[in-house]
């Protein structure tokens, strides 16, 4: 099921969230290898996630195995990953603390003000980070390290004890 109500039509234009210039990061955490501790929401599906290697005008691009290209659209929708629900919202680090950034490379961060997205990285903070254990919080801390989301604006931290 979407988290949010990013419309359809505006990602079927764009699917930059599809196409990856560097794997792992920027990847859905289901296709970035083995992570035991992953909570099911990031793959609620059980398929398999793998990244194709392709290019794109000269320049390498991985994208998503579960994007069918020719209809622009997931063949898991709608139980795709945890992160691509969410996404422009984005998990990652802050100075080593877990917290969740608005990706304003994608289209849809423009469509909505900035409280409004506050507010989905709060529920998204109640509704999934609070009732993981510590266990899956540290090894899903440890893939945010690996993000690097340059035009992000932080919204919230997630944890408060982290430091």
């Amino acid at each position: 099921m979407p988290f949010l109500d990013v419309p359809h039509t505006l990602c079927q234009s764009c699917r930059q969230c599809c196409h990856f210039l560097s794997p792992p990061e920027m990847t859905p955490f289901a296709g970035r290898g083995e992570i035991p501790l992953l909570p099911l929401a990031f793959n609620p599906s059980g398929e398999p996630l793998r990244l194709i290697q392709g290019d794109c005008e000269g320049l390498p691009v991985w994208t998503c195995s579960r994007l069918d290209e020719a209809s622009s659209s997931c063949r898991s929708w709608p139980d795709h990953p945890l992160d691509c629900r969410i996404y422009p919202l984005v998990f990652t680090l802050d100075n080593g603390r877990p917290s969740i950034a608005l990706d304003t490379t994608c289209p849809y961060a423009e469509q909505k003000p900035l409280a409004w997205f506050q507010e989905k990285a709060r529920d998204l903070r109640d509704r999934f980070w609070n009732v993981w254990s510590a266990s899956q919080k540290q090894a899903l801390s440890r893939q945010f390290a690996l993000d690097t989301f340059p035009e992000r604006i932080l919204l919230l931290p997630l944890d408060e004890s982290s430091g």
